[in-house]
């Protein structure tokens, strides 16, 4: 029975996530971006940072705020970890 809860509970999870993603990207921008594609490089635009989210949302402890609290912070810490030379 619990297995069952655990299962079902992954989507919601992810979604969690992703909702905090959205919410976060939406703030800081006062707008969503959308994909694009300049030359030879294919920016996900928000549909990158809801995954990463989703990500987020299902990997930390399995408590629904926690999911949306690390979709909120997924996309910065990443940003922060990776330093980029270009």
């Amino acid at each position: 029975m619990i297995l069952n809860f655990i299962n079902h509970s992954i989507p919601l999870l992810f979604f969690a996530g992703m909702s905090g993603a959205f919410i976060s990207d939406v703030l800081q921008d006062n707008s969503i971006i959308l994909p694009t594609r300049v030359s030879n490089i294919f920016n996900l635009g928000f549909i990158g940072s809801i995954l990463i989210g989703g990500v987020a949302g299902c990997v930390i402890d399995g408590s629904f705020l926690t999911a949306f609290m690390g979709g909120y912070m997924g996309k910065s810490i990443i940003k922060n970890l990776v330093k980029r030379n270009i």
